[in-house]
Formats: C-alpha cells, sequence, structure tokens
C-alpha cells in the first residue's frame, strides 16, 4: 500500500511539474512588438514576468541576453553575457593596461537609461578580481577573492 501511495505521489509531482514548465507568461502585444523590432533574427525566446515589466531571454551568437520590456513596450535594460572579444576596443586596451597580469575571464554588460557599463571579472594565478567600467574605459575595483581552486 506504501509502495502505491509513494508511486502515485511521484507521478503526480512529476506530472504537475511538467505542466507547470510548459504555462508561458502573457506578454504584452507592445512590448513583443519593441522586442520584435529591436532584437532581429533570434530563435528560441524565453519570457518571464518580472513584476509589471517583462523579460526575455535568448542566446545569439554565443552571447546569452537578458533584456527587460514594460508592459507599454518601452526597452528598460538589456544585460548581456560574453567574452572580452565583444568589448569596445577602448574598454579592453585600459583594462589590459590597468591589470597587465589578468586575463578576462567574463564580462556583463549593462546597458540602460543610465549609459552602459561593464561587470568583469578578471583572473590570474591567485586571484579572481571583479572591477566595473564605463563606455570611456574608467575602471573602479569592485572586490579581490583569493583563488580556492589554487
Amino acid at each position: 500500500m506504501k509502495i502505491l501511495i509513494l508511486s502515485a505521489a511521484a507521478f503526480l509531482t512529476v506530472s504537475f511539474s511538467a505542466v507547470a514548465s510548459t504555462i508561458v507568461p502573457v506578454v504584452t502585444e507592445k512590448a513583443q512588438q519593441t522586442f520584435a523590432a529591436t532584437f532581429k533574427n533570434v530563435d528560441e525566446v524565453s519570457w518571464s514576468n518580472a513584476g509589471n515589466n517583462y523579460e526575455a531571454f535568448f542566446d545569439k551568437d554565443g552571447i546569452k541576453t537578458r533584456v527587460t520590456i514594460d508592459g507599454k513596450g518601452r526597452l528598460l535594460q538589456t544585460i548581456r553575457y560574453y567574452q572580452e572579444n565583444e568589448l569596445p576596443s577602448n574598454v579592453l586596451y585600459k583594462v589590459k593596461n590597468d591589470y597587465k597580469n589578468s586575463e578576462i575571464h567574463g564580462v556583463t554588460e549593462i546597458s540602460n537609461i543610465n549609459g552602459v557599463y561593464y561587470r568583469i571579472i578578471l583572473k590570474d594565478n591567485t586571484h579572481y578580481t571583479h572591477i566595473n567600467a564605463n563606455q570611456t574605459g574608467d575602471t573602479e575595483l569592485v572586490i579581490k577573492y583569493t583563488r580556492g581552486d589554487r
């Protein structure tokens, strides 16, 4: 009897999880129009609700992107995750010049009404270093961690 109850519970859990994962959030037509006009040739977009806003997640040409659009169709923010080859040359030059003994491990680019900013993770033999950079290449140290994998 216990096996039957446990089997039924497991079956129901899997069934409800499958149904819950297929629920697609309702996105306003204006938000969808803004997305379609701004981001061309994007496949496999997944949407989620973020309060009164909508977030679209997609991957294009190896760059993972998260876009926030409000219900009226205004693009609020774009966050992109990539490697150093996508950084603007002036920012790349300044980071490479200021942190000569480090390699760029990853970049998070945030673009919103305040401008474009970069959170850059640097790696050397002993540390991971997080820095912020603006679009002119000015940098500031955020935090430095001792690597635990060495």
